[in-house]
């Protein structure tokens, strides 16, 4: 079958490297006759793009007369939204675009949401402790929704593919390291926010409580989204809409240890004053250090979800990055750092209040 594809937030860290895992598979010839569409905010997003081969177009994610347009007269099959998780005008605007492309072509059409495992957090006010991707995933969000807008979001688009005719995925990145593929942002905002924060006091901070992060390399998750791409594209049927939640942790590491590795290195290279930690004195201080609004402190360097990932075996997901391999790889992240500054365009900026809903 032929495919076109549009990606959202093709210039960024995830959706870039995402980008060119499905060029490798396209110049491999697994996906010779998939058509790659990329949609960016800026100009300068654009540019950074255009020696690929793909289709660059800046687009509007919120107007949803823009959207519709740009997916009929690209005939779009399936969209990889890696814009926001917490915002549901966007998912609305491309779920309804979708629709509309189904009703005029009549083939069977694709929404793939990138969300996030601090859904599954208690930081966050889940309330049902460990959970699993073959569980009722959209039951349980559905019933905490109202305390955490990511979960609003995660059962919005359940609910609107449902609705239009869409075959809905959810996909669930943990905590990402690693410098990714892209052309634009290769950084990740977790860790150089850490680092710059740092730096910034010449001390490593750490929550008071040691809790453990759930973690993945970025190119272990490209690979993922590769592989399922594939598998629409070969026609498989795979669990959707509300059976289709799919988990991406690789491994698990103490954030105290992930503290004091980055002491230890920072200390080494002069840029702390001492290889020991401390405790933020206060959640403000932290929220303040790493530049997002208090209430998602612990969410993004504290988060602990405690989750099990089986579904994405199904299409043969096996993650290289272990636990040590991604300590032992602390100096590269501070490294990258060093090199290439915190990141362009990223979650962090995308923390701000969304009108009508609330973030706490």
């Amino acid at each position: 079958m032929s495919l076109n594809v549009l990606v959202t937030g093709a210039s960024g860290y995830i959706g870039g490297s995402i980008v060119a895992e499905i060029l490798s598979l396209k110049r491999g010839g697994t996906l010779g006759a998939l058509v790659i569409h990329a949609a960016v905010r800026s100009l300068e997003q654009a540019q950074s793009l255009t020696k690929l081969d793909v289709n660059v177009f800046q687009l509007n994610l919120s107007d949803e007369t823009a959207v519709t347009e740009s997916l009929l007269s690209n005939d779009i099959d399936l969209v990889i939204n890696n814009a926001t998780c917490i915002d549901p005008q966007i998912a609305s605007s491309l779920i309804s675009g979708l629709q509309k492309q189904r009703e005029a072509t009549g083939r069977e059409v694709f929404f793939v949401q990138t969300t996030g495992l601090s859904a599954f957090d208690e930081n966050t006010n889940w309330p049902f402790g460990e959970v699993k991707d073959t569980d009722n995933v959209y039951g349980l969000e559905r019933q905490s929704r109202e305390t955490y807008v990511v979960r609003e979001v995660d059962t919005f688009v359940i609910e609107q593919t449902k609705k239009a005719g869409v075959t809905g995925f959810l996909i669930f990145p943990p905590t990402l390291h690693g410098r990714g593929s892209g052309t634009w942002n290769q950084l990740s905002p977790q860790i150089p926010a850490l680092i710059q924060a740092s730096i910034n006091h010449k001390q490593v901070y750490k929550f008071g409580e040691s809790r453990d992060a759930t973690l993945a390399h970025v190119s272990d998750v490209a690979k993922f989204y590769g592989q399922l791409i594939e598998a629409i594209f070969l026609g498989k049927k795979l669990p959707a809409g509300e059976d289709g939640h799919y988990f991406l942790v690789s491994h698990v590491v103490s954030w105290w240890d992930i503290m004091d590795r980055l002491a230890a290195n920072l200390h080494e290279r002069g840029l702390v004053t001492t290889a020991s930690t401390k405790v933020w004195p206060s959640d403000e201080m932290a929220a303040e250090s790493v530049g997002v609004p208090t209430r998602f402190a612990h969410s993004i360097w504290n988060s602990s979800p405690k989750v099990l990932c089986e579904k994405a075996t199904i299409i043969g997901w096996k993650p290289v990055w272990t636990g040590e391999s991604f300590l032992n790889s602390l100096y590269q992240e501070v490294d990258d750092f060093l090199e290439l500054g915190l990141p362009k365009s990223s979650l962090l900026h995308s923390l701000k209040p969304v009108s009508g809903h609330d973030m706490n």
